[in-house]
């Protein structure tokens, strides 16, 4: 819908430019304005959580590591994922996988590439692992109206999917099935999926980062690594659907509520 102030258009949708070529006369194309609209209600579809409609790339402080290799880490991740908007769909990896501790801004960078690629035209979903799950399992009620694949249906067969905090849920038979429905769907189409994750790979930082009363961050053991929460068959489909990105940094949330009460 075009927007009624918009100064080019009048609200018709419509606007008149030069015909091209330096032919005499004028034509009448879209209008941009009515473009950012649709694109804004595109994004509304996708389900963004109200918490993150604010996330972009611009907003995606850079500078906030308590130690350089934090700050480069930071640094790199946002020009990979920027890179990979911009790359889209010509990069060989069909995805990203964001690995780090809780409020490291995994989200955040997630969010930033979905819009950015739904305002160039296409197609996304923003999907939480646990409440998806959740979802599911509300959908086994017989007075739900409801179906297991109902649900699953966009969510395997949308054109990019955000897939957040994947590994969250404690790890069941039933869990690792439904991650596969998903995801072997999703990789036998060749489909894009952002993914976050707080689980790791390397024997050295795997498991969901602890952040202790200190500060200091502490690592599970290999029992908790991002193979057993989603099963050893799907994290190798994922090393081919998506590239790795380890996001070393402090927890956001703990120091922006530190930092208020520090204010206050």
């Amino acid at each position: 819908m075009a927007l009624e102030n918009c100064p080019l258009c009048k609200g018709t949708g419509w606007k008149l430019v030069p015909r091209p070529g330096g032919a005499a006369g004028k034509v009448a194309i879209a209008c941009d304005c009515g473009m950012q609209d649709r694109a804004e209600r595109v994004i509304e579809r996708a389900r963004i959580p109200k918490r993150y409609e604010h996330c972009d790339f611009e907003s995606y402080s850079t500078d906030v590591g308590a130690t350089p290799q934090q700050t480069d880490s930071l640094k790199k991740a946002k020009l990979l994922a920027q890179g990979f908007v911009r790359e889209y769909p010509g990069a060989r990896e069909k995805g990203l996988l964001l690995m780090g501790p809780s409020g490291a801004g995994k989200t955040h960078l997630a969010v930033a590439a979905l819009k950015d690629l739904i305002r160039r035209g296409h197609a996304g979903l923003f999907c939480d692992y646990r409440e998806l799950l959740k979802e599911i399992q509300g959908s086994y009620n017989p007075a739900s109206e409801s179906t297991e694949m109902g649900i699953l249906e966009p969510i395997r067969t949308v054109e990019i999917l955000v897939l957040d905090d994947l590994g969250a849920s404690k790890p069941s038979d039933w869990v690792r099935d439904i991650v596969g429905i998903v995801l072997n769907a999703r990789y036998n189409e060749r489909r894009t999926t952002i993914i976050t994750t707080n689980y790791y790979d390397d024997p050295a930082t795997e498991g969901e980062a602890t952040r202790l009363p200190s500060g200091k961050l502490v690592m599970p053991t290999r029992e908790d690594s991002l193979d057993q929460r989603i099963g050893s068959r799907i994290r190798s489909r994922l090393f081919e659907m998506c590239r790795t990105v380890e996001v070393i940094a402090p927890d956001f949330r703990r120091e922006s509520t530190q930092a208020g009460r520090a204010r206050t």
